[in-house]
């Protein structure tokens, strides 16, 4: 699936989305300017603006309250990477330098906060408060999804209970946002927004189970480097797959998870001992079908996400926001 062409074919929607955006982070100031067209220039796949007015698409017509959502969709997400990379240390991210590693660490935090300010001046402003509370929420969950997987890393004890309370915090909870936000922004009823929302939910469950993947995927030219989830110790879907497949071996597993330090992946952090440890991990999984019985899982949730919007009329908003669940199982970026 071709993302762009998506963005091409909501036509004037996507335009308008852009044009708010824009004018949502403008600022006389010469630094923050240049910070903030470095990032809309090197924007990624922007799927939940997209699905944000998709869901508008479908449940009525798209409005201005709409593409504010939308805008918000994005200026949330991009915020919280750029927390990320410094938090995490990165300096690449697309293919392209970090605002970490192009401008300070600094400069990305502080950017960081001025998008998250800039959201909440459009909710407040420009939306109701039930659509700013769907983003209230999302805040506090993709802040607490990143603390516990943090906790859990330290102990290396990660279940698959809380695998799945951790993904649903981090990165389903703004798409479920995105959905909920698009559909009131047009009026829809309730049942309308939780069919949406329940979209939305295995939509962002299966989104990070395929990241997830990627980690045990060094062939891949992903831009995401493999190993990178080990080295900070995150057990996912893959490792607890082969656990389950493989319970005798998990506790000597684990065992070796702690013997990392648990820091951010680069080539001058990790020692050779690290590098044995993370490839008889990965050893492990291929061989006790981690990914592959990962994969089934996550088509699993992908045929959820397209069961929920049964009941909706025949259109290109709905065709599209099924493409869009068989591509998250499917992509290879």
């Amino acid at each position: 699936m071709d993302l762009k062409l998506v963005h091409n074919e909501l036509g004037n929607d996507w335009t308008e989305y852009e044009r708010t955006l824009r004018d949502a982070l403008k600022h006389p100031n010469q630094l923050l300017t240049l910070i903030n067209n470095y990032i809309i220039s090197n924007a990624g796949k922007q799927l939940r603006p997209a699905l944000c007015i998709l869901v508008a698409k479908l449940c009525g017509n798209v409005t201005n309250i709409t593409y504010n959502c939308a805008a918000v969709c994005e200026i949330i997400h991009t915020a919280t990477l750029l927390h990320d990379d410094v938090a995490d240390n990165g300096n690449v991210r697309r293919g392209k330098p970090t605002v970490k590693a192009a401008f300070t660490p600094a400069a990305s935090v502080l950017t960081g906060d001025y998008w998250l300010a800039q959201a909440m001046h459009l909710l407040i402003e420009k939306c109701n408060t039930d659509i700013l509370s769907y983003f209230a929420q999302t805040i506090g969950e993709l802040s607490e999804g990143e603390i516990i997987q943090m906790d859990k890393a330290d102990k290396a004890d990660t279940t698959m209970d809380d695998y799945y309370d951790i993904i649903a915090r981090k990165t389903a909870s703004l798409f479920i946002a995105a959905a909920k936000s698009g559909a009131n922004s047009v009026n829809a009823d309730a049942e309308s927004i939780s069919k949406v929302a329940q979209y939305a939910y295995h939509l962002g469950l299966a989104f990070q189970m395929k990241d997830d993947i990627f980690d045990y995927s060094p062939n891949l030219e992903t831009g995401k480097i493999a190993g990178a989830d080990l080295k900070e110790r995150k057990i996912t879907l893959p490792l607890l797959c082969a656990f389950a497949n493989n319970p005798m071996a998990e506790k000597q597993i684990r065992e070796l998870i702690c013997e990392i330090e648990n820091s951010p992946l680069t080539q001058t952090q990790i020692s050779d001992k690290e590098k044995a440890i993370i490839n008889k991990i990965n050893e492990f999984v291929v061989e006790n079908n981690g990914i592959e019985d990962s994969q089934k899982i996550l088509e699993n949730h992908v045929a959820l996400a397209i069961e929920a919007l049964e009941g909706f009329k025949e259109c290109y908003a709905k065709e599209t926001l099924i493409r869009f669940a068989e591509y998250v199982g499917t992509r290879k970026v």
